[in-house]
């Protein structure tokens, strides 16, 4: 009887503890560090890839052309923020000091029982973050059959995005 009453108990944690992808959102800013946020989302066309990784670093000049100050986040087997007409939708959060920077490259891994592949792809995407804001990129749009990336104003819905997965993130 205890044992019933513990996992009644303990099921509503877990399943609220796995109900939000976007849990490893960034969702503030420490003034302290003069840190700003940018925030949007990555729409991949067709996800048939195991990962992405979004490279970003400042953009100022650098030399041989390797990036400063580099960072980056990925989604690996993540189960998406939202699914929509065959695409796949993460929300992201950048948190850094006040400054310009870019995204530079889009790192591809794809992970088949024998056949394991990495594919590297230089952008050049351009935001700012200023102190103290939580400014607004856009959605960055991954179409790898196509190698088409753009990105795109979708603030309206992502507001409402935003607002389901990290209530707390306003912009």
């Amino acid at each position: 009887m205890k044992l019933k009453s513990i996992l009644f108990s303990l099921a509503p944690l877990l399943i609220l503890a796995c109900s939000t992808p976007a849990k490893r959102l960034q969702k503030t800013i420490n003034a302290e560090n003069h840190e700003g946020m940018v925030v949007g989302t990555i729409c991949i066309d067709k996800k048939i890839y195991n990962g992405y990784t979004f490279s970003y670093c400042d953009d100022l000049p650098s030399i041989n052309d390797y990036p400063n100050d580099q960072a980056s986040f990925t989604y690996k087997y993540d189960r998406a923020d939202f699914k929509k007409s065959g695409k796949t939708y993460y929300l992201f959060t950048v948190v850094k000091p006040k400054g310009k920077y870019k995204f530079f490259k889009i790192k591809i891994f794809n992970n088949t029982r024998n056949d394991q592949s990495t594919m590297e792809i230089p952008v050049n995407m351009k935001f700012e973050i200023e102190e103290g804001k939580t400014t607004y990129f856009g959605q960055l749009n991954v179409n790898t059959k196509k190698k088409v990336y753009t990105v795109e104003d979708q603030k309206e819905r992502d507001r409402t995005w935003f607002a389901k997965k990290a209530a707390g993130v306003q912009f």
